[in-house]
């Protein structure tokens, strides 16, 4: 494990309807997270965000589940453009691993569509993305117990508190990349038992 080596993770709040009907649902923030394992455990994990204007009212609903009105949109919201070029220059200043960090799949594969779909070039992210939520859920099948729950009670059943506001694009990324470190670091150990293990003569 390298304890050095950047990850980010990304999450998207959408301007969706409370039924979830709502076809090709706008973004109206982006969150990103980004560090080290090593940034980790030395509480320095560093964390963005941005809104995005969808063109059209916010629902009621998506306020009250995200705290975002049309006022936040009206005086934060910035051009995709900027989002894409804020993004790019701290993936590569950070060097990061090329894969985002996701609760659940699709977060980057919705944001590059966006982009392209406003002709935005935006040549990051790789094909895939590394799903903590299925993560977990093969972990507490392998355990025997059944997965339920969401980010929060993921986190609780690590020791973990949610630390920020959830529905929060930056929280929610931050509080997924902490998930990720913390998962990766029990499997490391589970490997180091069982090579330490091979070693010993009986």
């Amino acid at each position: 494990m390298d304890q050095k080596q950047c990850y980010f993770s990304l999450d998207l709040e959408l301007n969706n309807a409370q039924d979830n009907t709502t076809i090709s649902p706008k973004i109206i923030q982006v969150g990103i997270a980004i560090g080290s394992y090593l940034d980790y455990k030395n509480n320095s994990i560093a964390k963005y965000k941005w809104y995005l204007d969808p063109q059209e009212p916010i629902f009621e609903f998506i306020t009250k589940l995200t705290g975002i009105s049309n006022e936040d949109i009206f005086r934060n919201a910035v051009p995709h453009e900027q989002v894409a070029k804020e993004i790019g220059e701290l993936i590569e200043a950070h060097q990061c691993f090329i894969n985002p960090i996701s609760w659940g799949g699709g977060d980057s594969t919705e944001l590059k569509l966006e982009f392209k779909n406003r002709g935005v070039h935006f040549p990051y992210f790789g094909r895939r993305w590394i799903d903590v939520k299925t993560w977990y859920t093969l972990h507490i099948l392998a355990i025997g117990k059944k997965p339920s729950g969401g980010l929060s009670s993921a986190l609780a059943s690590f020791k973990l508190h949610f630390d920020g506001i959830p529905h929060r694009a930056d929280d929610d990324a931050f509080n997924t990349l902490r998930l990720f470190f913390e998962m990766m670091q029990r499997q490391h150990q589970i490997y180091q038992l069982v090579k330490n293990a091979n070693v010993i003569k009986i």
